[in-house]
């Protein structure tokens, strides 16, 4: 039924023109009884203004069109689970406000970026094309990653500020990362570039089996040549020297000089230096020398500097005789350096003269030791001693017998002259000589009795047990 229209008339009806109360009432039930047969008005569907709402809670809308027809907008066409654009080459956009993202599934797009909505990582799980630059702060890989044939950026570079890969990796074809082009089992620099293996902190570049040149192997503690008849030469730059600690040669020629072989020849050398001068020596089977020492290496072993036929060794410019003289002989020099033995009558076979010095100090009342024997070697002593005190410019010269019995010492002064009389104040009275036994020492002793040093000069003669 189509919609009644109500006749209003002219003038509000009050010419009696346009239809009755009656009639107006029936149109009206008419139109409200077509609106009420319709499914619009039976369902759920709220349309207030600009909205469109269900008026069941939770309750979904749907858009169903009939047959093969799509739902459509304005630009766009729903198509069972297809949103397509209805211009030709019309692109779909889905624009989100601010700094807001498009949400798909838990993916979320913004402006230029991408990011997952907990946080966590955006798996691509097909094959990935890149057509322009790639960056990236951090690439991890975790599995094993193969590149089956040339990797190439068309656009430009790819850059990894960190890359880490924590399984196998495996680069088929030539891969070029900064300066390093890997291809194969070789790595190769840009031109003219080093290639430097550094390692961090402590460690160190291991390699088992390293191949230099063509020519030189190391293989754990072995250098060797791979090239036939070649020669193995170790360098020094400028003023440097080829440091080896500890050498061990089997055969060969130093300065063709034959050494290590059936018949090895003496070294010959212009200049022999151990470095450093303090801690290099030179080891024989009897002698070390190191530095300005010579030591015999064995216990007990004298160090024995010999000369051939009628030569002498030379110590500084003076020549030692090459032959022992006789019992009690000193050595005797000509004045041009050379030594030679002579009899002395100082030297005796049960005495020895000898001649010392000795400060007592003034101010002190305890007994200071001049001169000690050992008991064990010398019975007696006879002493020439001559005493000094500057301060009071007195001076005396006394002689002086000891001896003892193991135990205790015995001891008679005499003799003495001095340059004034005595008054029990000055030199030629104040020195008081006394002797004891002690750490198996027979000792000569002074006690001052005024407040000057005494300074002591003697001649000791001692005369064995």
């Amino acid at each position: 039924m189509t919609q009644r229209t109500i006749d209003l008339g002219t003038q509000g009806g009050a010419d009696g023109t346009g239809d009755t109360i009656r009639i107006a009432g029936v149109k009206i039930n008419d139109n409200f009884t077509e609106l009420y047969a319709t499914s619009a008005v039976q369902s759920h569907i709220g349309m207030v203004q600009n909205e469109i709402s269900s008026t069941l809670s939770n309750a979904d809308i749907d858009l169903k069109p009939s047959g093969t027809g799509a739902i459509l907008f304005p630009g766009l066409r729903f198509n069972d689970n297809n949103i397509e654009a209805v211009g030709a080459n019309d692109d779909i956009k889905i624009t989100p406000n601010g700094s807001g993202y498009v949400m798909i599934d838990g993916i979320g797009f913004g402006g230029t970026s991408i990011h997952a909505s907990d946080s966590t990582v955006i798996n691509i799980n097909e094959n990935l094309t890149i057509g322009g630059d790639l960056s990236a702060s951090s690439l991890v890989d975790t599995g094993a990653t193969e590149f089956g044939s040339t990797v190439s950026v068309p656009s430009g570079l790819a850059t990894l500020s960190s890359l880490t890969v924590s399984g196998a990796s495996s680069f088929v074809g030539t891969t070029s990362i900064d300066n390093l082009t890997f291809n194969d089992n070789i790595i190769a620099t840009s031109s003219n570039a080093d290639l430097l293996l550094t390692p961090g902190g402590t460690g160190v570049v291991n390699v088992s089996n390293l191949t230099i040149d063509s020519s030189v192997n190391l293989t754990d503690n072995v250098i060797k040549l791979t090239r036939s008849n070649d020669d193995l030469i170790l360098s020094a730059a400028s003023s440097g020297s080829v440091v080896i600690s500890k050498i061990d040669m089997n055969e060969g020629t130093v300065d063709n000089t034959v050494i290590g072989a059936t018949t090895p020849a003496a070294g010959s050398f212009t200049t022999l230096v151990f470095s450093p001068t303090n801690t290099g020596s030179l080891s024989t089977t009897g002698l070390i020398i190191t530095d300005n020492t010579i030591t015999s290496t064995q216990s007990n072993a004298d160090v024995e500097l010999d000369t051939n036929a009628t030569g002498k060794v030379v110590v500084n410019g003076i020549k030692i005789p090459n032959t022992d003289g006789t019992v009690g002989q000193v050595f005797k020099t000509d004045g041009n350096g050379t030594l030679s033995f002579l009899a002395h009558s100082s030297l005796y076979d049960y005495s020895f003269i000898d001649d010392a010095s000795a400060t007592v100090l003034g101010n002190s009342s305890a007994a200071q030791v001049i001169d000690s024997f050992a008991v064990a070697t010398y019975r007696s002593a006879k002493y020439h001693i001559q005493t000094s005190d500057t301060t009071a410019d007195r001076y005396r010269l006394i002689d002086i017998n000891v001896t003892h019995d193991g135990t205790n010492a015995y001891i008679s002064v005499f003799g003495g002259v001095d340059n004034g009389t005595g008054d029990g104040s000055t030199v030629y009275d104040s020195l008081e000589f006394t002797a004891d036994v002690s750490g198996g020492n027979v000792r000569l002793l002074g006690t001052v009795n005024n407040t000057n040093n005494q300074v002591i000069k003697l001649v000791r003669r001692v005369i064995k047990v």
